[in-house]
């Protein structure tokens, strides 16, 4: 006889097993809609995980049976914006109502609080669920990836880039992600200006302050915030310009649909749409023509 489910509160150890069924759990899904497996070995907990487990311990919950992670859900509260960072299932559990439980145990209710996550487009059960607890569809999100020395490089822009970002910076920052985000998380500013494996900078036109954007291990892109949206595509072509990824290695910017002129730039320059992500809310959310997110499981 099978042991039954247990729901419990996530330790820290226990992100790095429940990442690995995360990606296990990933794959299948991909498998079944005859996609390319996502390889990668997790030894140890990437920093974003840590970073995401240390700001939310409370809302982060492992489904268990016997000693095995069969469910793994966590959510991100910042202010008054609820997020789903994850919620994955592993297949030999699934349809047993693991999921449901894992999202009450993380739901947050209150006056003016919105509730967010992304998914993928070909995860339509997802969406029909997240769509019972209220969230719609809003927009997609095109994965962009370009190879090096098979993608044109951008051409320098008139703005001015620093990668050393000043205690006002950081505030400029989080005042215009109040704006053009929706939200400010300046959790997540304060770990990335801290984090060696990532690389903040803040862009000037004539010496004024008019975007920012982040560089992931040399490779991903994103978040990219902008005063204009004429600005966003100029942000986007400098931090492209700074990457340095390994050889084979994608750089992948997650582009808002919406965002015609960054989309248009990124396929005229030689970059490939891989997959498309579904973002989900119940309330209105950013300016996606000013603002493109970095994870997926942050936004």
């Amino acid at each position: 006889m099978r042991s039954s489910i247990q729901i419990r509160r996530a330790r820290e150890e226990d992100v790095l097993p429940a990442m690995v069924m995360v990606m296990k759990t990933l794959n299948h899904l991909r498998k079944k809609h005859q996609m390319k497996p996502i390889r990668v070995r997790l030894n140890e907990l990437p920093p974003i995980q840590k970073h995401t487990y240390e700001t939310d311990p409370k809302t982060t919950f492992c489904a268990w049976r016997g000693n095995k992670i069969v469910g793994f859900t966590q959510a991100l509260n910042r202010r008054n914006q609820w997020y789903l960072a994850y919620l994955f299932i592993d297949p030999s559990v699934q349809d047993k109502g693991v999921g449901r439980k894992l999202l009450e145990k993380v739901w947050r209710d209150g006056m003016n609080v919105s509730h967010a996550l992304c998914t993928f487009s070909y995860n339509m059960q997802a969406v029909g669920i997240y769509s019972q607890f209220g969230m719609a569809p809003l927009m997609t999100l095109a994965w962009m990836g370009g190879t090096p020395g098979k993608f044109k490089m951008p051409k320098p822009t008139n703005l001015a880039v620093s990668g050393r970002l000043s205690a006002e910076d950081i505030r400029w920052i989080n005042t215009l992600e109040a704006k053009i985000r929706g939200y400010s998380h300046p959790e997540e500013w304060s770990f990335w200006t801290t984090n060696e494996h990532f690389a903040p900078y803040i862009f000037r036109d004539k010496g004024k302050r008019v975007g920012y954007g982040l560089i992931y291990k040399k490779m991903g892109i994103g978040p990219i915030g902008a005063i204009d949206n004429k600005y966003t595509v100029k942000i986007a072509a400098e931090l492209i310009r700074r990457t340095d990824p390994p050889k084979k290695e994608d750089i992948s910017i997650w582009t808002p649909t919406h965002n015609l002129a960054l989309y248009q730039f990124l396929i005229k320059s030689g970059f490939r749409l891989g997959e498309l992500a579904v973002f989900m809310s119940d309330a209105p959310y950013a300016d996606f023509q000013r603002y493109l997110p970095t994870h997926l499981a942050i936004f």
